[in-house]
């Protein structure tokens, strides 16, 4: 049986309210969208390897290990937030030349309203609702056996992806006279043992620079690496989908932000 790998990351956080429930929107340093992202791979032996080979070479190279971030002794691993930008621009260069693999990230606009509506204020709730949203459509071959992987993070836990992947499968078999049966297994794992989570985290750091900080350069470098981005709670657009969903865009129909509805970085506390 065909095997097909998800593994499954995020950047920035589900976080509306610090302790004492006060509210974090429009406050320094508040996270204003969340970004769930993906690779899926089918031969999982090469991508592993060059990213270890990419990894050991840093390593054993005098112009990059003495740097403070490469430090072996804490375990280091390629995290794009932490690493230097000579490391930055040199995995950047892999990634654009490196196939067998596909992309998809959800952009979760932080709605205070939809928030509450939607999601019950629960952050969980609405961190595996991307999660969910991230694996529609995706899970659909009953010829094939799907391995998935998420970053372990605060909010992860084995029963909720669990949850978020029978969703998902539950949605896509309601279009069916005959609903499929789909194998799959799912773990949490930790990024640092997970040298593939390095390719979706590079991703999404370049995405979410693109956005938050005007900065296209990396995204503009990867833009063919990005397969799908569902930007879900785009509701200031004013071009929709014919479904009125929110467009999901691809390679066909690139991700630029001249085309969405404006990011506001205080938030959004009334939509």
């Amino acid at each position: 049986m065909k095997k097909i790998y998800f593994f499954i990351d995020e950047s920035g956080d589900p976080s509306f309210y610090a302790k004492k429930k006060k509210i974090l929107i429009g406050k320094e340093g508040f996270q204003p969208i969340l970004l769930v992202g993906m690779i899926e791979i089918v031969d999982k032996k090469y991508i592993r390897e060059r990213v270890l080979n990419f990894q050991q070479k840093i390593k054993n190279d005098a112009l990059y290990n003495t740097l403070p971030s490469i430090n072996d002794s804490k375990g280091w691993y390629l995290h794009a937030n932490n690493d230097s930008p000579d490391i930055r621009s040199k995995f950047i260069e892999l990634i654009r030349e490196l196939k067998g693999f596909k992309s998809h990230i959800i952009i979760g606009r932080k709605r205070l309203n939809l928030f509450h509506s939607k999601h019950n204020a629960n952050e969980s709730e609405f961190y595996f609702d991307l999660i969910h949203h991230l694996l529609k459509g995706k899970l659909k071959n009953e010829e094939c056996y799907y391995q998935v992987f998420l970053s372990a993070r605060g909010k992860s836990t084995h029963t909720r992806l669990k949850e978020a992947i029978n969703k998902a499968i539950e949605i896509d078999n309601s279009k069916l006279i005959a609903p499929r049966k789909i194998n799959y297994n799912c773990e949490i794992v930790r990024s640092k043992d997970t040298p593939e989570l390095s390719i979706i985290d590079y991703l999404m750091w370049s995405i979410q620079r693109y956005i938050l900080l005007n900065e296209p350069r990396y995204y503009y470098a990867l833009i063919d690496k990005y397969h799908s981005i569902p930007d879900l709670y785009d509701f200031n657009k004013p071009k929709r989908s014919p479904s009125g969903k929110p467009i999901k865009y691809s390679l066909k129909n690139r991700f630029l932000k001249e085309k969405v509805g404006e990011f506001r970085l205080d938030g959004y506390p009334d939509k």
